[in-house]
């Protein structure tokens, strides 16, 4: 039994003695603030890919293939330029928090949007629930004698002379 702890112990220290190579910089460098550009890209699309993957699915759409498309890049120099870009720590936390930084920027941006929608929406249900309420019927019924009556009736205040009466 304790041999066999031995060499399991023995086993895992001469695996995790590892040395492992950082990729090398890649021909085709992608500078900082593209590869900025880039990942804030591909999250916002991974999240409207989560939340409408129905859709994606149906037109065989790849999001993070237009995203590469759109910036120019090839899949592969992502993938190299992404790969040198994790051995450097300090480099890829620095990209990764402009990223948060970027992704927390339109999130406040569409929220306030969002609020601006929601109170345009509750004035207009309203607007639609007022409109509902008022009857038709309950308004009072204008004729042309009506109309006339009032019109004679400012003549009057204006002038001060007495309307013609009606001839029956």
């Amino acid at each position: 039994m304790i041999r066999n702890i031995i060499y399991t112990v023995a086993f895992l220290t001469i695996i995790s003695c590892q040395s492992i190579d950082k990729s090398p910089k890649p021909e085709s460098f992608i500078e900082e603030d593209r590869m900025v550009e880039i990942l804030t890209d591909i999250a916002f699309v991974r999240a409207a890919k989560s939340s409408n993957r129905k859709i994606f699915e149906e037109k065989s759409i790849n999001p993070e293939d237009f995203i590469l498309k759109k910036h120019g890049v090839d899949s592969v120099i992502f993938a190299k330029n992404n790969a040198w870009y994790s051995g450097q720590i300090e480099k890829y936390e620095a990209i990764f928090i402009r990223v948060k930084a970027n992704l927390d920027k339109e999130t406040a941006k569409y929220e306030k949007l969002k609020k601006e929608e929601d109170s345009i929406k509750k004035i207009e249900d309203s607007i639609a629930k007022s409109k509902d309420t008022v009857n038709l019927k309950d308004l009072p019924v204008i004729t042309e004698d009506v109309i006339e009556g009032k019109i004679e009736e400012a003549k009057k205040k204006r002038t001060n002379t007495p309307p013609p009466s009606k001839k029956q």
